[in-house]
């Protein structure tokens, strides 16, 4: 039986609920092919679906630890491969397991697997978003990938949790001023050299031996890639990777045309779909950013401002009905609950919000924000008492005095402070002063409350 067979044939056992089934399938598929598409997403997501129906037992719960403990043992002494289904040996039992998805990430990378590895990170983030090793392993991975872009998103959020870090605050500036090189349009430009209009920038890049990536090159890429899909038209794969070529080299409109063409031909296929969505949401980020642009320049300029406000409810109506449309394709999804729940919190449609979030809350990984975002909304409705239990299930989760440890004390000093109790949001207020006295306008709160 061929891999896209067993592949299929999971897909199958998942839609029948035989979970046991499709993920010895799946884990099959990997076993022969550890880089097939989505199979690993797959497995994580069926594993998961499995533990959340059967619930874990007592017994399972006390021998953890010891198995936890075993297979640590016998992946330090075993080679990546190998090393990988030890891992995903754990994961069977335990899919939301933090410390064995970080092991199983590092261990696909060692074996030379970096799209395994760089999915997989981003799930244990999903679990712990401040692991400061991880966010780490997972930038140089998208740096080495040639994603400026998504290795930016990692690395300042690390550097945000190192604030004394100079190096790598420097490592950040100097990946944005790349990043921002490779996103111009490239179509009248032979080399990056072209692309800066700061010539002493450009000479500074150039001796720091930034300068070898070539417009010229990125575009061979495009064209190669637009051969082999000529040569394979059908092939979703190749499809999706000229439609990422064309948007990391500025062509949004080329990719949104041909995802169109393919999904007009394919009408099934939802990883087609999904992504004309996702570009569509870029096409309107952009313009979005441009008329922000021109009422900086022009804050009188009430036509620029309309335009500005026209375009951000179009897009925010637009995600809603393309959200809402991913959700009927795959109801169990939490992760698309929680997008969802954030757009209407944006609209302001409280109640809608509501129930997304309580639903995306059912799943470990998103519990934490989930209750986050619960609470803004129970404080946007005056619902305070219900607001204080969410933020208080959330710092269960996520007692530490970090980044969103602070903003969740925060929020929970305005729910006190909105409710009149004065006494406990000073509390709260000082706590976060104690630590970060730089923290949003606590210094503010403190004085105030203080008199």
């Amino acid at each position: 039986m061929t891999v896209e067979d067993l592949y299929t044939k999971a897909c199958d056992a998942v839609e029948r609920a035989n979970y046991d089934y499709a993920v010895e399938l799946l884990r099959e598929v990997l076993r022969q092919n550890p880089e097939y598409p989505d199979a690993r997403a797959a497995l994580r997501g069926t594993e998961r679906r499995r533990a959340q129906e059967k619930g874990r037992s007592a017994f399972g719960t006390l021998g953890a630890p010891f198995r936890a403990l075993a297979t640590a043992l016998k992946g330090r002494f075993a080679k990546a491969r190998k090393r990988l289904e030890v891992y995903e040996d754990y994961l069977q039992k335990s899919p939301s397991s933090f410390w064995a998805l970080a092991r199983a990430a590092a261990a696909a990378r060692k074996a030379g697997l970096r799209g395994e590895a760089i999915q997989v990170y981003r799930d244990a983030l999903k679990l712990k978003p401040s692991s400061q090793k991880v966010l780490r392993a997972l930038g140089d991975l998208l740096v080495e990938a040639g994603e400026h872009q998504e290795a930016l998103k990692y690395l300042t959020r690390l550097s945000s949790l190192r604030p004394h870090d100079r190096d790598l605050d420097k490592e950040v500036r100097d990946l944005a001023a790349t990043d921002h090189m490779v996103a111009h349009d490239m179509a009248g430009a032979t080399s990056f050299r072209d692309m800066i209009r700061d010539t002493d920038e450009a000479a500074r890049l150039e001796a720091d031996g930034r300068m070898a990536v070539t417009a010229a090159d990125l575009l061979k890429r495009v064209e190669t890639a637009e051969e082999e899909l000529a040569e394979h038209p059908d092939n979703v794969t190749r499809i999706l990777g000229l439609a990422k070529l064309y948007q990391d080299t500025g062509q949004l409109g080329k990719a949104q045309r041909l995802l169109r063409q393919k999904n007009q031909q394919m009408p099934d296929n939802y990883e087609i779909r999904e992504h004309l969505g996702d570009v569509q949401l870029r096409v309107y980020d952009e313009a979005i950013e441009r008329t922000a642009a021109a009422v900086a320049q022009s804050p009188d300029d009430a036509e620029a401002a309309g335009k500005k406000a026209d375009l951000t409810a179009r897009k925010r109506q637009f995600a809603l009905r393309e959200y809402n449309w991913r959700l009927q394709q795959h109801p169990t999804d939490r992760e698309l609950q929680l997008h969802l729940g954030r757009l209407h919190f944006e609209a302001g449609n409280h109640n809608e919000a509501i129930a997304a979030f309580q639903s995306a809350a059912q799943d470990a990984r998103y519990e934490l924000e989930s209750c986050r975002m619960l609470g803004l909304c129970f404080m946007g409705k005056g619902q305070h008492d219900l607001a204080l239990e969410q933020f208080e299930r959330a710092l269960k989760r996520h007692p530490d005095m970090d980044e969103q440890g602070k903003e969740l004390r925060y929020s929970q000093a305005q729910a006190y402070e909105q409710m009149g109790n004065k006494e406990e949001a000073l509390n709260l207020y000082k706590r976060i002063y104690s630590q970060d006295i730089n923290f949003r306008d606590v210094t503010r709160k403190v004085d105030a409350l203080s008199e």
